[in-house]
């Protein structure tokens, strides 16, 4: 094999297991005699660093939030106790430009160090020797192999591409490679995902898809072509605190079938069975103080949920929330910051029927 081709392998490690991963595809990979590109967006360690040809870690990691207009909405409804019922709307930064920023520029250091060809992959997917092979030979005729990917998106069919494994030319797509930047991605993405955006680049008339049906396999779990780490889909687990779970939002109430936006921003607490001291501050000023007690009964103890209003309204909270002006500690733990900027555009709907 010459060196026209490599393997671009993209990676953010910030866990031992994803350095396990790491090291164990970089070991995988090294035997196909293709010339090994690393693109981090976290610090390579040394003995990484001895298993490539290049490794290059660029600390930008450029991660879109509600403040550049972008998020990706999560939602989950539950019933906590079996009663009351909630539907818990929530958003997510969006971690698809950074990919993509990594793609980018590993292409075109790449292409600057004259390879032509590249089979990019994630750092933990799981590579076996008929994907090489497969690949190779589809390189032969076609400038970029794309597997089609519908992730949970119903009806999304060949519009969007599997960012872990691909593999293309590189001059038939320089000028699109080049094209991608923070503000682009912005503007364009509107309602799509960073697979749906990316396709767009990557595909032309002489590229060859190939039908999710036809590498994903049964399922994800036990697909044909899938990385090692599975994504974690529980939105609840970033809103746990030590003994508890919270969760802010704009109250929406539904009563007799309508849909009743209040101008409330509340404070959600459950699954606690230990007292729960709550202080909220604005400017650093105490503004409220209370305690929520888990259930003591005559049939024993238990969780409960407590809500909890603001003393201003859910348009206040977004503005000070944005401006680090509003803290909300809860046995002397306090919600990162970060989160409460979240959860100024989140909103927690009460009594949400599920047969609707």
């Amino acid at each position: 094999m010459t060196n026209k081709r490599c393997f671009l392998v993209t990676a953010y490690c910030d866990t031992q297991e994803k350095k396990n991963e790491l090291e164990n595809t970089l070991k995988k990979i090294n035997k196909y005699d293709i010339d090994i590109i690393l693109f981090s967006h976290y610090p390579i360690e040394s003995h990484i660093n001895e298993l490539t040809n290049y490794s290059i870690y660029d600390y930008s990691n450029p991660i879109l939030g509600p403040e550049n207009g972008r998020s990706m909405v999560n939602w989950r409804r539950w019933r906590i106790a079996g009663e009351l019922a909630f539907k818990m709307n929530t958003h997510a930064v969006d971690y698809g430009y950074a990919a993509i920023q990594q793609i980018k520029r590993g292409l075109l250091f790449a292409s600057n160090l004259g390879y032509d060809e590249a089979f990019v992959l994630n750092y933990d997917l799981i590579v076996e020797d008929k994907m090489i092979n497969d690949f190779d030979e589809a390189l032969k005729t076609a400038d970029s192999i794309i597997l089609e990917y519908t992730g949970d998106r119903t009806g999304v069919v060949a519009s969007a591409m599997y960012m872990a494994w691909f593999g293309l030319k590189i001059e038939p797509f320089i000028d699109k490679i080049n094209s991608i930047n923070k503000e682009d991605y912005a503007i364009e993405i509107g309602e799509m995902i960073a697979e749906e955006f990316l396709f767009s680049k990557f595909v032309n008339e002489n590229s060859k898809i190939i039908p999710t049906k036809e590498w994903e396999g049964p399922d994800k779990i036990n697909g044909w072509i899938k990385t090692s780490i599975v994504m974690e889909g529980n939105i609840l687990n970033k809103f746990q605190g030590d003994g508890f779970q919270w969760f802010v939002g704009h109250e929406i109430v539904h009563v007799n079938g309508d849909i009743v936006y209040t101008d409330k921003k509340i404070l959600l607490l459950w699954d606690f069975m230990i007292d729960l001291n709550v202080e909220i501050y604005l400017k650093d000023e105490l503004i409220h103080k209370s305690v929520a007690y888990p259930y003591e009964g005559e049939y024993g103890s238990g969780s409960v949920n407590q809500i909890i209003y603001f003393p201003f309204d859910h348009f206040k909270f977004n503005e000070y929330a944005k401006q680090g002006l509003v803290k909300i500690v809860i046995n002397n733990w306090e919600i990162p910051n970060e989160l409460l900027i979240l959860n100024a555009i989140s909103s927690l709907e009460l009594a949400y029927n599920y047969e609707d």
